[in-house]
This record gives C-alpha cells, structure tokens and sequence, in this order.
C-alpha cells in the first residue's frame, strides 16, 4: 500500500483525475475498479470518481509501490520498478529468447519506443529494460535496442537485439530484404483476386490533421506486398500478407488502394464503415492488423529460426460477428 497527502497544486481536483496523473500506466478501466472497490481511499474512506480532494487530504491506495513511484523516477528506478507494475505483466509477452536476441507479441496500442507524448516507462522497450534488469540481478544488464519497428496499433512480433553484433547482422538483413516478414489483416470488402501482388510507388506527406501519411505516387519508393484471401465473412475479408518489402504503412496504404481498407485504420480506412462495425457489442476497437511471423537465418549456428505469434481472438471474433 502507498500514502501520499494533496499537495496546494491539486486543491479542487477531482479524486479520479489525481489517480490517473498518479498511476501513469495503468488503464482506465483499471483505476476505476480500484475506486468501486475500495482500494482507493482518502482520509481512511471510500470515495467516489468525482470526489474533490482537498489540501492535506490524505490518499491511501492498495497498490504496489512501483505504480506510483514510475511517474516521477527514472532510469534505475523505472527499470527495477517496471516490472512489479499490472503494466509490465499486462503488455510484456516473451515469445522467443536467447543470449543474443528476445522477440516479443507486442499488443496494440503499445509504442515501441519513446517520443513526443509518452513518458517514462510506457513504451516496449522500456518494459524489455525492466526485464533485463531484473534478469540481471543487480548485475550490469544488456542494454536491448529494437531491430525494427511496428506501428503502435498493429499487433504482433518484434526483435529486440541484446548486442551490437545480433543487431548490425538483422539490419544488415533487413536491408537485404533476407528477412520472412508475414501479417494477416482484416479488410472491408474483398480483393478481385483470391491471391496476387500490389506493386506502387510511395511517398511521404504531411498532413495538417492526420500528420505523417504515406501516399501513392508513381516516383515514389518501390513497394511490394504479396497477399492471399484466408477466408471472407459478409463483408469482411482476412488476407495473410508477405512483406516484400518494408516502407512505412506499407500494408495498410496498399489495402486502401485497392479499396479494401484495414479495419480500425483510422489514417487509411473508411470511417463510417468502421463505426458502424464497431458499435456491434463484442468487437473490439483496434486496427486489425498482425504481425504473425518472421523468418531469417540465425548467425550462431546458420539454421533457418522461424518465429510465430498467435492471431489474437479478436480478429477470430470480429470474423464470427460479422457474417
């Protein structure tokens, strides 16, 4: 359990709004079981949402220290407290490690890595650290870099290099385009073809409300995606898709060219279709795209390491619903 007082700063506020600035990684969801259940108590009693807290109140919460102390410290403290967070153990899923490389099934709606907006310890790389910490003991830990990275609503796997050697050799890979790269995705509609290949060119440009998009010219960078028709259900059609190769969006700037857009895709996709899917009871909101596979040959002993991440159940689901 942790105890904290209201400081001058947030006289007036109210109690949910303090929980959610004091607990920075857990969900929503999570903070507000934590007030129905009486597991966030000011002043000794249980207190509602919109409680509004007073100078000197004082705030008790059933939660390991680690939640709370993440949203002020750093460095050591963020990679030693991370993982005792829900956080960690919610968002951290392991799927293949050895002394030289770790890959991860990243869920959606995780960033990979920090930027503008997200602080410290939110990130999957911040989670990998925390791991690597507590696997260290005490000892120096490796310091993990990602190999390459996925968007922070598409699920599924990514390599996390453990030394510079693993990671000069998969970049040196990927450039190569000596890499297996596999996804499935859910689309509106269904292509022409039961199988085929979209080949266009790509480029950059900003735009003033989505920000960074990925557009279709012909003096664009090449860009290649291979994909087969899984199955279609009513309107919605999953496809497995090779990744030929890897420009930014690639898969679902594709789709939406050939008038089959992502479902969930809020930059690319078709909106009004999507709210109306959406608003069916049990089908998650998320970009159904999935990083499923990834194949290259490992440099210690030269054989062929396929790695493979189960389709979530909500593209299963999504399928079921909407036939």
């Amino acid at each position: 359990m942790v105890t904290f007082k209201i400081s001058s700063d947030d006289d007036g506020v109210r109690f949910d709004r303090i929980l959610r600035k004091k607990l920075a990684l857990m969900s929503l969801s999570d903070i507000y079981r934590l007030i129905r259940t009486g597991r966030c108590r000011v002043n000794g009693k249980k207190s509602s949402q919109d409680y509004r807290v007073h100078v000197n109140d004082l705030v008790e919460l059933d939660v390991d220290p680690a939640e709370l102390s993440l949203s002020g410290d750093s460095g050591k403290e963020i990679k030693t407290g991370l993982s005792r967070t829900d956080y960690y153990k919610r968002n951290l899923k392991i799927i293949y490690e050895d002394d030289d490389l770790l890959a991860c099934n990243k869920p959606p709606n995780l960033v990979v890595h920090p930027g503008t907006g997200h602080g410290a310890g939110d990130t999957l790389i911040d989670l990998v650290r925390a791991y690597m910490a507590m696997k260290a003991r005490g000892k120096n830990a490796p310091d993990p870099v990602l190999v390459h990275r996925i968007d922070r609503d598409t699920s599924g796997i990514i390599l996390i290099a453990k030394n510079k050697r693993m990671l000069r050799f998969l970049h040196t890979h990927f450039r190569d385009h000596q890499i297996d790269k596999n996804y499935f995705a859910a689309c509106h509609g269904r292509p022409q073809k039961n199988s085929g290949t979209i080949e266009v060119g790509l480029v950059k440009t900003v735009e003033q409300n989505s920000g960074l998009k990925m557009k279709v010219d012909d003096s664009g960078a090449f860009s290649q995606s291979d994909y087969s028709i899984v199955h279609t259900v009513g309107r919605i059609s999953l496809l497995k898709i090779a990744l030929k190769t890897g420009r930014t969006h690639q898969i679902r700037v594709h789709l939406a060219h050939v008038g089959c857009p992502v479902v969930g895709d809020i930059r690319y996709g078709n909106q009004p279709l999507d709210q109306a899917l959406f608003a069916k009871k049990g089908i998650m909101r998320r970009l159904y795209l999935h990083a499923s596979s990834i194949g290259f040959v490992h440099p210690i002993d030269n054989k062929k390491l396929t790695l493979s991440a189960p389709l979530p159940d909500e593209f299963d689901k999504l399928m079921r619903m909407t036939g």
